[in-house]
């Protein structure tokens, strides 16, 4: 559609659309925007304060209660489509780099068997164990459907089950690292991890990545410590980056964090990766 002469004109005397608006409406758009910059601030306040009250009241075996009661409930982690969806991109890319196909991988933390299922399927001769019965459960289901045998078994949170050292691979599932409580507890879990596994044998363990600007980290580290300080709660150290996120415990990794604990495990770090909030890292047992 042609616009007049008259209407380009009229336009370029208000000043284009902006002009249009009144100095009132100008204004109420300003007090919006603030009024909206604040009520974001509070509302991340509020969470701070919520979040580091219970994560100075709770320890590690009550957060562990708490996140299962999450994925204990989750549809999607038990659903089929999840299950069956085979590997992240990323994923593919570091198995077909570090791992070798027909060889026997332990998945910790396997869910409902989507990292089993995909290995399987690619030539590997997988397994994995997981804490939670209804994901257990729903593997066996999802097993069944496919023709596969039960190859998810259940086991206590933090805990590896106890077995000779016969696999070639290790793979912590999808950001279950992110969720085990405390540094000490992370270090036994890759230690009893590295007692199942071959020396040589590669492990890959995905998290959730820490900005370094993070400041919502820090405020909840400060209150968790000033209600432990208050309360005489847990009695485990606490560390920034520790978050109860979506009613589930999240320790959110700073970039050499996880490379760290895996050396103190008795890993060698072979390589480190990220995808956005997601980092991931390859350790190599001794």
């Amino acid at each position: 559609m042609e616009h007049s002469g008259e209407g380009i004109s009229a336009t370029k005397k208000t000043g284009g659309i902006e002009g249009n608006i009144s100095p009132v409406r100008r204004s109420r758009v300003k007090y919006f925007d603030l009024a909206d910059r604040w009520l974001n601030r509070l509302g991340r306040f509020a969470s701070a304060m919520h979040e580091g009250f219970w994560l100075g009241c709770l320890n590690a075996d009550e957060l562990n209660a708490v996140t299962a009661e999450h994925f204990d409930q989750s549809q999607y982690y038990a659903s089929t489509e999840h299950n069956l969806s085979g590997f992240f991109g990323w994923e593919k890319s570091v198995l077909d780099r570090f791992f070798r196909r027909g060889s026997r991988i332990l998945v910790a933390g396997a869910g409902g068997g989507r990292e089993v299922l995909a290995l399987r399927k690619a030539g590997f001769d997988a397994e994995g164990f997981e804490c939670s019965v209804p994901l257990v459960r729903a593997s066996e289901q999802i097993f069944e459907r496919v023709g596969e045998s039960k190859y998810v078994t259940l086991c206590e949170p933090d805990r590896v089950p106890q077995g000779p050292r016969i696999y070639d691979g290790l793979v912590v599932g999808w950001t279950v690292y992110t969720h085990i409580p405390t540094k000490a507890r992370r270090i036994a879990f890759l230690q009893a991890l590295s007692q199942r596994a071959l020396p040589g044998s590669p492990v890959l363990v995905s998290f959730f990545a820490r900005p370094s600007s993070a400041s919502d980290d820090a405020l909840v580290y400060r209150t968790a410590r000033l209600w432990r300080f208050l309360l005489r709660g847990r009695k485990e150290p606490l560390e920034v980056g520790d978050r109860i996120s979506y009613a589930r415990f999240v320790r959110c990794f700073a970039s050499d964090e996880v490379e760290v604990e895996l050396r103190t495990a008795g890993f060698k770090s072979a390589h480190r990766g990220d995808e956005g909030d997601l980092g991931y890292t390859v350790g190599v047992s001794e």
